[in-house]
């Protein structure tokens, strides 16, 4: 008579500290494992020493850097089959950044989003399919491996990588109460670097309110985050400390992030007075990308009767070139058109190039660009996913990343990132707001980061904005008439507050009140309310 069916899981980052606990308990607990990491040599090892304490089958072993598209699409390719099938993937940790912006390589600052964000994107996609169709023995589904930085902002390496995992923990929590009717559960774990600020360096994620955390042990997460995703807990934060930071984060002022940072620098009072960034209105060229129509084209006209030079940017080429006609002739400005797509990395170069070109430098880039899917996460088509992941995060890092150093040279510049209120807010069955969310805390972390050069940097998050936007996704306005925006005010109040300083602007009072709700209500009720009420677009 045969015995129960064991879990068949796969963990990735298996050669981390993190996922060799996670290995050596699942081990324990019976699974069967397949391993993925970047180093063959220690995977290997790991399931030499699995194989040794056990008579079940030698884990397998996948090799491979997540950040390369063949390597990744390795372990798609193994999420996809129905031989010996996964019943539960855990997306381990992915290695750090060497550096924050203005300082880092922007090819390594782009390999390391696309090592976390990316392959959490792809591997789960990958993944949720199969599960549902055949069921699962124990516990099936996805825990991820985010971090407090998800939830609180840091300057440097840290804040670099904390963008990434607020995009993890938002994706999780977004999928896991629209997959909780399929008896499948998604937990992200939140644990404490094992190495944190003491509030003395820049890359640390305490160096942004300086605490000391005693993190527990890998082991400790480990026991945690099976025990809260057999429960059905969507949030899995192991140790006093790490609660502690994740519970207060959403209640803590951007400011009095940046003020805390300044009292490492100057006198209280002085820190006090830099809790916003350089004020007032600037002069200079501005580069727009989606400008030809919607939030970009409004963008493009405010700044226009402002007096600056355009370079728009967007697919459109008719559009666009009527777009710059017309305001050359109104205004008597320069506008230069740059035709390209910024889902293909082609053109994402040809933007950055403009961007970094010191002849003919930059002072204001305006990230517009956006990219929504109707429909379900597991509807859509994982090609389709991958460029709502390019335009919507991978072209604002690279084109932020271009266009800041040069910037910081000349002491003076303005990145703003459009973001939108479902940062706040978990969507159900969607990548929206996961997007969302890592654009609004990677600027407000490169806001940290180039604090005190002169460079202001702002996520602009408005609510629904009368535009193309849901025409093109097919879907009819919904609500009130007066949870609805104009393209002039989202635009008009988002450089009023540029120009006060501060690194998050929420355009109309109703938006400003359902955020601040959204800060003091517990994310499980807000989960449940995204249930309830959001659509599934991506």
């Amino acid at each position: 008579m045969s015995g129960p069916i064991p879990r068949r899981t796969l963990v990735t980052s298996a050669d981390t500290d993190l996922g060799r606990a996670f290995v050596r308990r699942l081990h324990a607990l019976g699974d069967e494992l397949v391993l993925a990491g970047g180093e063959r040599g220690a995977l290997e090892a790991l399931a030499a020493e699995l194989n040794a304490t056990s008579e079940d089958p030698r884990p397998e072993v996948l090799p491979g850097d997540l950040a390369d598209v063949d390597d990744l699409d390795l372990v798609v390719r193994r999420l996809e089959t129905d031989v010996r099938p996964i019943d539960l993937l855990v997306v381990g940790p992915a290695a750090p950044s060497p550096d924050g912006l203005p300082g880092a390589d922007p090819g390594e600052v782009r390999a390391a989003l696309d090592r976390s964000a990316g392959a959490a994107l792809g591997l789960v996609r990958a993944a949720l399919p199969g599960m549902i169709a055949r069921g699962h023995p124990g516990p099936g589904g996805v825990i991820t491996v985010a971090g407090p930085a998800a939830y609180l902002s840091a300057p440097g390496a840290a804040g670099i990588d904390g963008a990434a995992q607020a995009y993890v923990a938002m994706l999780t929590e977004s999928l896991a109460q629209a997959l909780a009717r399929d008896g499948l559960t998604l937990t992200t774990v939140c644990p404490t670097p094992p190495q944190p600020g003491t509030g003395r360096g820049e890359h640390t994620l305490l160096d942004a309110v300086p605490l000391r955390v005693a993190p527990p042990d890998a082991d400790a997460v480990v026991v945690a985050a099976l025990a809260d995703h057999a429960a059905g807990r969507a949030l899995s934060v192991p140790g006093v400390g790490a609660k502690a930071v994740v519970g207060v984060s959403r209640l803590v002022p951007f400011p009095a992030l940046r003020a805390a940072g300044g009292f490492r620098r100057s006198s209280p009072v002085a820190a006090w007075r830099g809790r916003r960034g350089p004020r007032g209105p600037r002069e200079g060229t501005a580069l727009v990308t989606g400008a030809s129509s919607g939030i970009g084209a409004t963008f493009a006209e405010h700044l226009a009767v402002a007096g600056h030079d355009l370079v728009l940017v967007a697919r459109d080429t008719q559009r666009l070139d009527a777009t710059a006609e017309r305001l050359r002739e109104r205004y008597g400005i320069e506008v230069e058109v740059l035709v390209a797509d910024l889902a293909a990395a082609a053109g994402r170069r040809k933007v950055a190039d403009r961007l970094a070109a010191p002849e003919r430098p930059v002072g204001l880039l305006v990230n517009n660009a956006g990219y929504a899917t109707a429909g379900e996460f597991l509807d859509t088509d994982p090609a389709v996913l991958r460029a709502n992941y390019e335009v919507n995060m991978g072209a604002v890092l690279e084109l932020t990343a271009a266009a800041l150093p040069g910037m910081v040279a000349r002491g003076r510049g303005d990145v703003v990132n459009v973001s939108s209120v479902a940062c706040f807010l978990p969507g159900r069955g969607s990548v929206y707001s996961a997007g969302k969310t890592y654009v609004t805390a990677l600027s407000r972390n490169v806001a940290l980061s180039v604090d005190g050069t002169g460079v202001r940097v702002m996520a602009l998050c408005p609510g629904f904005t009368r535009t193309e936007f849901h025409a093109r996704l097919g879907e009819d306005r919904w609500g009130p008439e007066w949870l609805w925006l104009d393209a002039d005010q989202v635009v008009t109040e988002g450089m009023a507050d540029l120009e006060a300083g501060k690194a998050v602007s929420v355009p109309g009072a109703v938006y400003k009140a359902i955020v601040g709700v959204a800060r003091v209500v517990p994310r499980a009720l807000l989960r449940a309310l995204a249930a309830r009420t959001a659509t599934g677009r991506g």
